[in-house]
């Protein structure tokens, strides 16, 4: 009751995006540049409703500032501009570091027990609400000086991964039938960056991807907003997949030379 009570809050006032915000989002989200009136308009209310719903969250001593929400939810807002509903109902909060941090991790081990270690991460997400995030990343991501990396745009990949109740690979789709589907032709995308990658031939976006099938789904998402072009050229089934799960086209935008546009 309570929720459903702020929503409509919000649909009647919604948060203003503020003025002085304009050029911080211009200079640490470059591709706001490219968009068309509708779509920056959408990507403002976007940004104001993020900002006031998201408790930001400074680790290791980090300040937040107006860049670092302005830099966060300005690329998140660039996934969303396709959705005409919510998105990001399951996050609560993002916390932000000064630079990568250590994480744990576990394998299992051939003769029973859990190999544990920690591994410097550039961000990730929790099921239970939170997004954490290296700021260099974010800052790098917003201003296409890492060419297809986005952390951003990665952990928000599965967040909206996240939203049938599993981070594994697929997006919402339409129905059972359209799921099926879509996760056929993106195994077999899958297959065709394994043998690339086997055989030493270049690919579209990092190795990473081929660790799961969510993080494929998250990497090659990136590649799509970062680059699409990139993507267009080296597999156009998965950038078709990628615009069916997306429902938008960013190729029709962004140029074909992003960090230089």
């Amino acid at each position: 009751m309570v929720f459903s009570w702020f929503r409509r809050r919000r649909e009647l006032n919604p948060p203003a995006f503020l003025p002085e915000w304009e050029p911080i989002l211009a200079r640490t989200v470059l591709q706001v540049r490219w968009l068309d009136a509708a779509s920056l308009e959408r990507l403002r209310r976007f940004v104001a409703g993020f900002i006031v719903e998201k408790r930001f969250e400074g680790c290791a001593g980090l300040t937040i500032s107006d860049e670092m929400r302005l830099a966060i939810a300005g690329q998140a807002g660039l996934v969303t501009l396709g959705f005409a509903g919510a998105c990001f109902t399951r996050l609560r909060s993002v916390l932000v570091y000064p630079g990568d941090y250590l994480g744990p991790r576990t394998t299992p081990l051939d003769g029973g027990g859990e190999l544990e270690w920690k591994e410097a991460r550039a961000g990730e997400t929790w099921a239970g609400g939170s997004m954490v995030l290296s700021w260099p990343g974010v800052r790098a991501g917003g201003r296409l000086r890492d060419g297809p990396r986005s952390v951003v745009i990665h952990e928000c990949a599965h967040l909206v991964d996240l939203e049938d109740g599993e981070i594994d690979g697929v997006p919402p789709l339409p129905s059972a039938r359209a799921r099926r589907a879509w996760v056929a032709a993106v195994d077999g995308c899958r297959e065709r960056f394994d043998e690339a990658l086997d055989e030493g031939r270049s690919t579209a976006f990092d190795d990473y991807a081929a660790e799961s099938a969510a993080e494929f789904f998250a990497v090659a998402s990136e590649c799509f907003f970062q680059d699409p072009h990139r993507l267009h050229r080296h597999d156009t089934l998965l950038y078709g997949l990628l615009v069916e799960a997306w429902r938008q086209d960013p190729k029709g935008r962004v140029p074909l030379h992003p960090g230089r546009g």
